[in-house]
């Protein structure tokens, strides 16, 4: 499956908001619940309002980096992490032997937001689940590009080419030619007419300024950008 950069920003974005829906669940959660007595997380040991406390300010943190962060990889690379945590959790808590079931320890959660229980466990996997699959093939992706060798695309503003590693995709860097702020994406075609019969020519970004004979009159022309 291939994932353009603009999908893989596009799930980045996705997977932070989604985080940081859930920290302020959870923190919400934990300020309604004062004074009332909830149970002890059966594997951390610990009661479930300082386990949702820890899994908040961790989920805010993944959420902060996802939403604000540069690569594309370094996001993914914590949103993997997070996401195996919860499921080494999950699976953890049903070989505790636990009989009450993971959906009762949500049980401040639900509550507050007025959903059941198993609502509010079946949106926790359906995350977990996205968070999982979306960063493990965002990953995927770009250890496959990265086996090719550099990037190649054009500035927006001088038309230079500049060379990068696909882990650098989506990254907003200044152009070492014109030193004007542009954002790394995998390149594409740009299209042109042919100034002698009119023919209809694409080619690749990095191409730009080459020249080489016209496909349909067989004439050279230079390679230039759309106006």
């Amino acid at each position: 499956m291939i994932m353009k950069p603009r999908i893989l920003r596009l799930f980045t974005d996705s997977a932070g908001a989604l985080l940081l829906a859930l920290a302020a669940a959870m923190f919400i959660s934990n300020r309604a619940s004062v004074g009332l007595t909830l149970p002890h997380d059966p594997l951390l040991q610990i009661s479930m309002r300082s386990t949702f406390l820890i899994v908040g300010a961790i989920e805010l943190f993944v959420a902060l980096v996802c939403l604000f962060g540069k690569q594309i990889k370094f996001k993914s690379v914590f949103v993997l992490w997070l996401a195996i945590n919860l499921f080494v959790y999950q699976i953890g808590f049903l070989w505790s032997g636990n009989h009450r079931g993971m959906g009762a320890y949500l049980g401040s959660l639900a509550n507050t937001f007025g959903i059941a229980s198993s609502t509010a466990y079946l949106i926790l996997k359906v995350v977990s689940f996205y968070l999982l699959i979306g960063s493990s093939i965002a990953l995927v992706w770009l250890w496959k590009e990265g086996a090719k060798g550099h990037l190649k695309t054009a500035c927006t503003h001088c038309g230079e080419h500049i060379a990068f590693l696909p882990q650098s995709l989506g990254q907003a860097i200044p152009c070492p030619h014109c030193k004007e702020t542009i954002t790394l994406e995998m390149p594409g075609n740009l299209k042109m007419t042919c100034i002698f019969c009119g023919g209809h020519i694409e080619f690749p970004a990095h191409a730009l300024g080459q020249k080489i004979p016209c496909p349909h009159c067989a004439k050279r022309i230079t390679l230039l950008k759309p106006v």
